[in-house]
């Protein structure tokens, strides 16, 4: 029995120790190996997944190549709750199942946003720069901005993480408009009042971008979308999926006044160029290496889940394997 983890290069874990030994703990015999996936070498890689039984990965795209090179293939355990990256209907056809993350990050992503929400309104990057690139020390060198309590925070996306940001953000004193294609508009629930695109995009302050990469999502936020901000021209935040988002035209909505400054955890390539990325250029833009869900707390919850599901599932307890997500 041998089980690979593995992710891009650049995003794996430094150490996978914790992993390993809950792994290892009623499965002392099974081999346990951790290699990343260089896109510039991939031999390494190729040549452990050869005989690998299970593969625990948060980012790679499992695809035909990928499948093809594992012929004893039997589980993908994906830390993580997103699984776009996965092709279902081919793991389907060589019998591998495939299960992923269902909740375990929803405390720290929410509290991200609200972070990434202050650090845009209160310019803490400017002022950084200000002060240890420029040496100047002046508080009014930026245009001073309302209090929260007196913005509109639209939300797009009403899941577990939008209800969370939403339930923050009340308790800061704010208003909270959210568009969701499951609640009617009109309805008010949790001191969130649901509205119509259109209403959100033309009343909101800071628009926060909760929604989930599905094929219907791909680049939401289009020009068509930033220029109906312009009445308002609302802070951005993302911490969704990089894919919502069409970056050249949220560049161009920045340039042309439509929107005021963004924050994005999230970028459609990931990992993504950054030399010379004119997203990194910009004082009112924020960029984190997809961070939001990291914590002392997370972490632990993520390494438990997708570790036990490896076990459960070759122990032959299906029914305590979390969330399957293939259709069998």
């Amino acid at each position: 029995m041998k089980v690979m983890l593995s992710d891009f290069k650049e995003l794996m874990q430094k150490d996978n120790m914790v992993e390993i030994k809950l792994l290892k703990k009623d499965h002392p015999d099974w081999i346990i190996v951790t290699q990343p996936y260089d896109e510039k070498e991939p031999s390494a890689f190729f040549a452990e997944l050869k005989d690998v039984d299970a593969l625990i990965t948060a980012f790679l795209p499992i695809n035909k190549m990928i499948l093809d090179a594992a012929p004893r293939l039997k589980l993908i355990s994906i830390s993580a709750v997103g699984y776009e990256k996965v092709d279902l209907k081919m793991a389907q056809k060589r019998g591998v199942r495939v299960c992923a993350i269902g909740e375990y990050c929803t405390q720290d992503v929410a509290e991200f946003t609200i972070s990434l929400m202050f650090a845009l309104v209160k310019r803490l990057k400017q002022y950084d720069r200000l002060v240890v690139e420029k040496h100047r020390w002046e508080y009014d060198a930026f245009m001073a901005q309302p209090r929260l309590s007196r913005m509109t925070l639209g939300i797009f996306g009403y899941g577990r993480i939008g209800a969370a940001v939403a339930k923050m953000a009340v308790a800061l004193g704010m208003r909270v408009i959210a568009y969701s294609h499951h609640i009617t508009a009109g309805t008010i629930k949790d001191n969130v009042e649901f509205v119509s695109e259109e209403e959100l995009l033309a009343k909101s302050d800071i628009i926060s971008n909760h929604m989930r990469a599905t094929t219907e999502n791909y680049h939401f936020f289009n020009a068509d979308i930033f220029k109906k901000m312009r009445q308002k021209k609302p802070y951005f935040i993302n911490v969704s999926r990089g894919e919502t988002v069409d970056e050249t035209e949220l560049l161009s909505a920045i340039d042309n006044g439509m929107v005021r400054g963004a924050a994005l955890d999230v970028l459609e390539s990931e990992p993504p160029a950054l030399v010379n990325n004119p997203l990194l250029q910009r004082d009112n833009i924020i960029i984190s290496p997809h961070a939001a869900f990291y914590s002392q707390d997370s972490m632990a919850m993520l390494q438990r889940i997708s570790c036990q599901n490896v076990t459960s599932f070759f122990e032959g307890r299906d029914e305590k394997v979390f969330n399957f997500v293939d259709q069998h």
